[in-house]
């Protein structure tokens, strides 16, 4: 049944069937309602066209979104333009526009202003300075001293301490997640969460409504919340007769967060799921990174989930009540972010693009999918025609073979202009992180593709000096031991039926 569902909900399927509904509008209008259905096939081909005139306004659009939209409303001029007018967009009602407002103004209020780390950012070196004042007035991101750091290069190594502190928890556990997968790994985390509702601790959690379409059963909500947990699900996939609860339903969450008792909060790009941690075989070995947080920087992580929780379950909690009670020795400087679809402002594809462009030594970068768009492929390709050592990790053996040809497609470019591009020969890396100039890493749920850049709600944390710094590096390097580097020549014994295909993928890549 599991498979049926994946299969019925994949984007595969559903382009299938907006072309079969297109084909279908068209016999219908022009070979049985004749002139009443000219006309009306007229009327919605002046829909498209105002559609794409509107597209083609939009200055703050990608240019790459633009081109796919354009492509699809010139092949499908019916249902492409409606397809284009519900989810291409982010479009919301009234209502939902002022709660979204009223949510993100009662954040604000509790900002947290840090002009000490700010300053010591600026003497440190003023580059990262610039990154972390960028974050900071725009994100609401605040950078905090006083906060120990860990770093974790497998999701294995991640679990043992995770399982720890959730055993050790008095108070409180909130989790958010895109993906949460019945097996050993839930069960365990399930079974300690049961006996913490017993004793009195406040556990909530959140999961997307889609990431958990075919990997809970039906109205597991309502099982979690008969054992006591308090549950927000983001985006049920559902029938409505409310129009506001299909506009958002391109736009996924894909944070990952678990925050206990305020002090201590987790990040990273692991879901909850058994391929994670390698208790399950799938693609190979599965390489993934994660960090832990205990002290000030906690609150970074537990105001943003205060804030989507708001959002999901109308329930606004108290900032003032979650703010951390320790102060941990650090040797660095840590900033939680996070991104939202809902803004203008790509947080994270600019953060991203802040460590490439203020480089003076390298930038080493690991990512499950390399989808970028023309502002991260020039940004790259200057930066190593500059002489900055650009390395790029991606995977082995992918998970999804058609994301894999899109990505190989971006290879000819970034080899051109001296990029090094590695990939991770035992099985699917999913880690998501940069690092740069021995100064900064940046570690998180974001991948550098289309949809966690412009679609997706993601969240990341950004780490200033220090031995995080260090840690990330070295990952890097060992790993790089395990990969294999991407050469010119292979790129051009590429098939020719594998090009058009990369090609053609390419197109849609803002879609996947």
């Amino acid at each position: 049944m599991r498979k049926i569902l994946r299969f019925i909900f994949s984007k595969r399927f559903i382009a299938v069937l907006l072309a079969l509904i297109q084909i279908t509008t068209f016999i219908l209008l022009t070979s049985r309602l004749y002139t009443l259905g000219s006309s009306i096939y007229m009327a919605l081909m002046v829909f498209s066209i105002g559609i794409m005139l509107y597209l083609f306004e939009r200055d703050n659009l990608n240019p790459s979104y633009k081109l796919l939209w354009t492509v699809v409303m010139v092949i499908f001029p019916v249902t492409g333009a409606l397809f284009y007018f519900f989810w291409g967009d982010t479009k919301l009602t009234k209502k939902q526009q002022l709660e979204i407002n009223r949510i993100r103004e009662r954040a604000w209020q509790f900002h947290d202003s840090n002009a000490d780390a700010l300053e010591k950012l600026q003497q440190y070196d003023p580059s990262i300075a610039k990154q972390a004042r960028f974050l900071d007035e725009y994100a609401k991101a605040t950078p905090y001293y006083h906060t120990q750091t860990k770093y974790y290069p497998m999701g294995e190594d991640f679990f043992a301490d995770y399982i720890q502190d959730l055993k050790n928890a008095k108070k409180s556990i909130f989790m958010h997640y895109f993906i949460v997968d019945e097996g050993y790994m839930w069960d365990t985390i399930l079974g300690i969460l049961k006996a913490k509702v017993k004793e009195g601790v406040d556990v909530r959690i959140i999961y997307d409504g889609f990431g958990t379409l075919v990997t809970l059963p039906s109205k597991y909500d309502e099982k979690l919340r008969s054992w006591g947990i308090k549950v927000g699900v983001f985006n049920p996939i559902k029938l409505s007769l409310h129009i506001g609860d299909y506009l958002m339903l391109n736009h996924r969450d894909h944070r990952k967060i678990t925050v206990i008792d305020n002090n201590i909060g987790y990040g990273g790009g692991l879901n909850i799921a058994d391929e994670y941690i390698n208790a399950i075989t799938r693609f190979g070995v599965w390489k993934d990174t994660a960090f832990r947080l205990e002290g000030e920087g906690v609150y970074g992580l537990t105001s943003t989930f205060i804030r989507a929780w708001h959002l999901i379950t109308q329930e606004a909690l108290n900032y003032e009540n979650y703010r951390p009670t320790v102060k941990k020795e650090s040797d660095g400087i840590v900033q939680p972010y996070f991104d939202t679809p809902l803004d203008n402002l790509n947080i994270c594809e600019s953060a991203y693009l802040g460590v490439i462009n203020n480089a003076k030594k390298y930038v080493y970068i690991t990512t499950p999918y390399l989808v970028i768009d023309n502002e991260m492929i020039t940004s790259l390709c200057l930066a190593s025609q500059s002489g900055i050592d650009i390395k790029i990790m991606v995977p082995g053996i992918p998970d999804k073979w058609y994301v894999y040809y899109i990505t190989q497609s971006y290879y000819r470019v970034l080899l051109e202009a001296g990029v090094e591009i590695y990939e991770y020969t035992p099985g699917f890396l999913h880690a998501k992180m940069y690092v740069s100039d021995d100064i900064q890493a940046i570690v998180g749920s974001a991948n550098m593709d289309f949809r966690s850049m412009y679609l997706h709600y993601e969240n990341c944390c950004s780490f200033y000096g220090g031995s995080m710094v260090g840690q990330v590096k070295q990952d890097f390097e060992n790993t790089l031991k395990e990969c294999s580097r991407v050469t010119m020549e292979q790129v051009k014994n590429t098939p020719l039926w594998k090009r058009v295909f990369q090609v053609l993928f390419r197109i849609w890549s803002p879609m996947m």
